[in-house]
């Protein structure tokens, strides 16, 4: 399994820093982790690519509502996805449905064109979908580069045939990374099930605020590495 690659989401500069010093392979960057991963700042972005030399891929996320955005929220997401890709990100995260829960191909081609030959990825907006075995497909006729998926809603274990499926009959048109619930319990059985050349996951700790008892989502950079020493 020495030809796994791991990739780490991260909302710091600190965890990218962990991600790289646990032996990652790359940085899904986000801000705001406890919602699921938006957008993060320039200089969030920046102070990264200063401090790490790993290929950062960026999360093009205005907020953690539905993905069937508003002209104003895709408006905003493509002048975010211009300004990052210009500083120096390898590639873009996204995901777009329409209100009937489909692909939407229109805008995935649209952030396709504008990554200008930068890698793409749609993120687990696809497990939402009504088909995900269509929406795969139309993932491929938009170009995209890379798709995160579980395979569904619910456990990413519920569905680790039927990703094997998916790699095995898409495999050679789009990458597919699976995440969501991946952790060193289960990983070689994903790794097994699915025929994947990759993962995506956190390896993260939780830490509640003394006093409002928010949380907040840190990479924990001694479970990446007992992932990474897992793999080899």
């Amino acid at each position: 399994m020495t030809n796994v690659k791991l990739e780490v989401c991260c909302g710091s500069v600190e965890d990218c820093i962990s991600a790289q010093n646990a032996g990652g392979d790359r940085i899904e960057l986000n801000s705001a982790l406890e919602l699921g991963g938006l957008t993060p700042s320039l200089a969030l972005f920046e102070t990264a690519r200063a401090k790490v030399s790993l290929p950062i891929m960026v999360m093009i996320r205005p907020h953690n509502g539905p993905y069937h955005y508003s002209d104003l929220d895709f408006e905003v997401m493509q002048k975010d996805a211009r300004i990052l890709l210009d500083k120096g990100a390898d590639g873009i995260v996204f995901g777009f449905l329409t209100p009937e829960g489909l692909i939407d191909e229109k805008r995935v081609k649209t952030m396709v064109a504008l990554a200008g030959g930068k890698q793409t990825v749609f993120h687990k907006a696809i497990d939402e979908t009504k088909d995900v075995e269509s929406s795969l497909q139309a993932l491929i006729r938009c170009g995209v580069t890379r798709v995160l998926i579980g395979g569904g809603l619910g456990k990413i274990d519920h569905h680790l045939a039927f990703l094997g499926t998916l790699q095995a009959r898409y495999g050679s048109q789009i990458e597919l990374l699976p995440g969501g619930g991946i952790h060193i319990d289960n990983l070689h059985a994903v790794l097994r099930e699915t025929g994947v050349s990759q993962i995506h996951m956190t390896g993260k700790r939780i830490e509640t605020h003394p006093i409002t008892h928010t949380q907040h989502v840190i990479v924990d950079e001694a479970t990446l590495k007992s992932v990474i020493h897992a793999l080899k």
